[in-house]
């Protein structure tokens, strides 16, 4: 590999791991990194022996945990991808055995509340769903790929779909939104690269990809370009790039290894920067992307392998410590997620602008509506310091959709909230209805009062009238009789 010199040479991971222990990592051999972050949450796909379940954890509360108490398990099959909404911290998403999605709402106060129910629940696969990912820029758009050889476009609130990718001929291993989301890359055991208008459906080009049948992935780059992880024809492990308006040829192969593990990479758009993490594994490694090349940087080491990586994103790194990114690792021996921060080593303690650049913020750039009537958008972008003061507005989802019985599900799914608070509110609208109604009726009987009063009024001004009328006729008799 060659080495390049770089700011970002000597990254390095703390040794000073930090972990949740007790967790139950599911052992399922489906390809998913089974961990997905966010700044308030770390959810993991859990080992349940009928259905599936997946854990929730809060990310400022680290060390044992109950999994009575965070486990979310009303699945009726194994779960086999877990994503949290980017515009709304509470929402997240799990695809199933069952064929079906749900979506779970979270709360800051109470977390995983007994007897959780989905919100929605999204219907129309014919097999499996493998893998979820949500829109980079259009709020409440969600992709899922299936076994039924199909990837659907949903609106998450409404529980429509928006449009369907087909055309494969065997089982998607990954997809990727362009920048924009206006396109989707894809892989598949087919052994081709495809890229598809996200709005139609329709091909936009195709290619061959890796030339071994196991999982390949990939990711859209925002210059445009495509890198894939996955194996060579020898079926040693390797990263390629492609320029999508030519496929028939790679910009470049950079080999990686003989392991057999497959790769999982995360992608930072904004430092140019990814994190290849083997299944499998012990160590992380760095590469960076620059000028149509990929260069290797540096590894993160360590004496246990990971079953798969959580990356939280970057709205919720700490720059105080020079933290680009932070890996949560999967240790399914030890039933540990090893919390490991990613740093650049640096003299100066003030805040490292090349470090932290303007990078996409927590509104979204569309509405669903927008992104369903054909319009695309590269997310909206903020300073990192603006990004770190700020908070997340989105405490909630709810459904729209009227419908969400499951099949084969005794459980009606709620709206996620808390019943009794669902009654005291009940209680406080009515009396405020009632209180309403009230002052409404006093209002009308005062009313009704000034019109009486008025047609008095009007009645003793006529009379009045006619007395003076009556006295000035009396006054001019009495002065003709003198």
């Amino acid at each position: 590999m060659a080495v390049r010199t770089s700011k970002f040479r000597h990254i390095f991971g703390d040794r000073n791991v930090k972990s949740y222990n007790g967790v139950p990592i599911s052992k399922n051999a489906h390809e998913q990194d089974f961990c997905s972050v966010n700044p308030k949450f770390v959810a993991v796909v859990a080992e349940q022996i009928g259905g599936g379940a997946f854990f929730v954890m809060k990310t400022d509360k680290i060390g044992g945990i109950d999994p009575a108490s965070c486990k979310i398990s009303k699945h009726n099959g194994a779960v086999y991808d877990i994503r949290w909404n980017p515009f709304n911290d509470n929402l997240i998403g799990s695809a199933c055995d069952d064929g079906l999605i749900r979506l779970w709402n979270i709360t800051d106060e109470k977390g995983v509340e007994s007897n959780h129910s989905p919100v929605q629940v999204l219907k129309g696969h014919g097999k499996r769903v493998g893998g979820l990912m949500w829109h980079p820029s259009a709020d409440n758009i969600l992709a899922s790929s299936s076994y039924d050889n199909t990837i659907k476009l949903w609106n998450a609130e409404t529980a429509q779909q928006v449009s369907e990718l087909s055309s494969f001929t065997n089982q998607i291993t990954d997809m990727s939104f362009t920048a924009d989301g206006s396109q989707i890359g894809t892989t598949c055991k087919d052994k081709k690269l495809r890229v598809f208008d996200s709005h139609t459906g329709e091909i936009v080009v195709e290619g061959t990809g890796h030339d071994n049948m196991k999982v390949s992935r990939l990711r859209m780059l925002k210059d445009g370009n495509i890198l894939t992880a996955g194996f060579s024809s020898m079926s040693s492990r390797c990263l390629r790039l492609y320029d999508p308006r030519n496929l028939t040829t790679k910009l470049e192969e950079l080999p990686i290894d003989s392991a057999t593990g497959s790769l999982f990479p995360y992608y930072d758009p904004d430092l140019n920067l990814v994190y290849i993490a083997g299944k499998g594994d012990a160590n992380i490694k760095f590469f960076e992307l620059d000028g149509g090349s990929v260069y290797y940087l540096n590894q993160y080491n360590s004496g246990d392998a990971q079953r798969g990586i959580g990356m939280m994103p970057k709205r919720g790194l700490d720059s105080n410590i020079n933290e680009v990114a932070r890996a949560y690792k999967l240790n399914v021996a030890k039933k540990l997620v090893n919390v490991i921060p990613l740093k650049v080593s640096r003299q100066s303690k003030s805040f490292a602008e090349d470090l932290y650049v303007d990078t996409a913020g927590y509104t979204p750039a569309l509405t669903a509506e927008q992104f369903i009537a054909g319009e695309n958008s590269l997310p909206k972008i903020v300073s990192f310091l603006e990004l770190r003061a700020a908070n997340s507005t989105s405490k909630g989802f709810t459904a729209s959709n009227d419908n969400c019985e499951e099949n084969n599900d005794t459980d009606s799914p709620s709206n996620g909230g808390d019943p009794k608070e669902v009654e005291t509110l009940k209680a406080e609208i009515a009396a405020l209805k009632a209180a309403v109604s009230e002052k409404a009726a006093t209002i009308e009987a005062k009313s009704s009062r000034i019109e009486e009063l008025e047609a008095e009024n009007k009645d003793l001004s006529e009379e009045l009238d006619k007395v003076k009328d009556e006295i000035a006729e009396l006054q001019k008799n009495g002065v003709d009789s003198d």
